[in-house]
């Protein structure tokens, strides 16, 4: 080979290596610009969190921090028990423990201006516990419940079911005591880093090669590749006659009878309701439910979910308060993010005007 020919050929590979660095580069920006604020998995502005062994994880006790997202700033505080609730000193009314997710934790909102806390207003003369986590599936929240009910002996117990949460239970292993009740909840991919931020178990996530968004981008779909290959998109629990996650749904199924009978079991009054999604109050934006696409889904019934949360719930004996209709009326998509996709203040006041008689008719049932 010639000098010129080697010369030649090295001017290509420099071109080719300077080529590769700039779409590398250009991936790198794009990736952490549009990474999302309100990922938990890698957020290191929420630093509140602690093991479990039952729960998988808790919030620590008397966090303080400030959250802060393109749509909203939210200010977080937990008290004594590690809840975004108040101090936990007994009142003199009955107790009413709202048990559920972010929606119910008040995401992007504050304290005041969550459902939970205008119910309390609207009621008067009882004190509620909120005991919301985000990320919290039914089993988590079970397992919870059974905790909280010992400690504060509610009244009424008042619990949101977002129905997206039964793909969530494929990463979960649940191990059962002799009697068939749930003991604790494993999830081998999530672990709390020692400043409290939930993280995925990956050295490739937590500390990528030179910090790279884009490395730990990749890691995150190799990681996950189990639930895109195994479980079902939740735009497939739209669709009329699909089978997919059978065993999820069996499982949920599970879950909520176990959690009547523990309430019944302990003579305590239970709201279920539903929480719908933006686009099931007439909102347009699918990727609130990973559908990514350019047009809305083909084939699909966006009240399925609810329906099949419904039957289950009526089933085990309880009467689930539907909140989707109502919304639709009540502002509909405007009460909800445009991007994050929770309920803004507006939504929390919605459902808490439309919870309050249910909370207060079952108040009536338990003699308060």
């Amino acid at each position: 080979m010639t000098w010129r020919t080697t010369r030649r050929w090295a001017a290509v590979a420099a071109f080719n290596l300077a080529a590769i660095a700039l779409v590398l580069g250009a991936a790198e920006v794009g990736v952490r610009l549009t990474s999302g604020a309100d990922r938990t998995d890698q957020d290191d502005q929420l630093p509140m969190c602690r093991a479990d062994p039952l729960t998988v994880w808790r919030y620590k006790p008397d966090v303080r921090l400030t959250y802060r997202a393109p749509e909203f700033e939210m200010q977080v505080r937990t008290n004594e028990e590690g809840l975004r609730s108040a101090a936990t000193s007994a009142g003199p009314g009955p107790t009413v423990l709202f048990i559920g997710d972010s929606f119910t934790f008040g995401w992007g909102v504050s304290e005041a201006e969550r459902y939970t806390d205008a119910i309390g207003r609207q009621l008067g003369g009882v004190r509620t516990v909120n005991a919301g986590h985000w990320m919290y599936t039914f089993d988590q929240q079970l397992l919870l419940m059974r905790q909280l009910i010992e400690r504060h002996r509610p009244a009424v117990v008042v619990q949101g079911f977002y129905w997206m949460h039964v793909r969530s239970l494929f990463n979960h292993q649940l191990e059962r005591n002799a009697d068939g009740t749930l003991r604790a909840v494993l999830d081998p991919k999530i672990h709390v880093d020692p400043r409290g931020v939930l993280k995925f178990r990956s050295d490739w996530l937590e500390r990528p090669p030179l910090g790279s968004q884009l490395v730990a981008l990749v890691a995150r779909a190799v990681l996950n590749r189990d639930l895109r290959e195994r479980a079902a998109d939740w735009v497939d629990y739209m669709r009329p006659g699909s089978t997919r996650d059978a065993a999820l749904w069996a499982e949920t199924d599970a879950l909520i009878g176990e959690t009547a009978r523990l309430l019944r079991a302990a003579g305590i009054a239970y709201v279920p309701f539903l929480i719908p999604a933006s686009v099931e109050v007439g909102g347009t934006q699918w990727s609130h439910v990973g559908w990514m696409g350019s047009t809305p889904p083909p084939g699909i019934d966006v009240t399925l979910p609810a329906t099949r949360f419904a039957a289950m719930l009526r089933r085990h004996g309880a009467e689930p308060v539907e909140l989707a209709a109502a919304l639709r009326e009540q502002g509909g998509a405007a009460l909800y993010f445009p991007q994050d996709g929770h309920w803004n203040a507006a939504g929390h006041a919605a459902a808490g005007r439309l919870l309050e008689p249910a909370v207060r008719r079952a108040l009536s049932r338990a003699g308060n």
